[in-house]
């Protein structure tokens, strides 16, 4: 199974800054370099915030921990966040053991995730609540 990759910018005014990225498929040795090569794109942009969607990732190597790494250091560069969300209990395994990116980035569904951005804008907005 070959690895799709969606990458969909946010059309809401409410979340400018976000970029998500759905992968489909398996983000092995063979996909890694496909991933790599289409975030390359997204560098050139300005936002803080990518999300990857993981529900449809089947399968994740070594190689694919570390282009989401890659990722996800190049969003701290920029002052941003790299998120991931909906992983399946073999590709969570895979984090868990590997702890290859900060568990603070790792969401159980995409329900946690919006909790968690809605908590983040709060805070933003209204310094005063915790």
């Amino acid at each position: 199974m070959a690895l799709v990759v969606v990458i969909e910018r946010s059309a809401q005014a409410a979340q400018p800054g976000v970029r998500s990225v759905r992968l489909q498929g398996r983000l092995d040795n063979e996909s890694a370099d496909q991933l790599d090569q289409q975030l390359l794109s997204l560098w050139q942009e300005s936002f803080e915030l990518l999300v990857f969607n993981l529900a449809e990732l089947v399968y994740i190597s070594s190689m694919g921990l570390r282009s989401l790494f890659m990722a996800q250091k190049a969003m701290k560069e920029r002052q941003g966040r790299a998120l991931f969300v909906d992983a399946r209990p073999a590709v969570q395994k895979v984090f868990d053991i590997v702890r290859a990116v900060d568990v603070g980035s790792v969401f159980a569904s995409a329900a946690e995730l919006d909790t968690y951005l809605d908590s983040m804008q709060r805070k933003l907005t209204d310094p005063d609540q915790s």
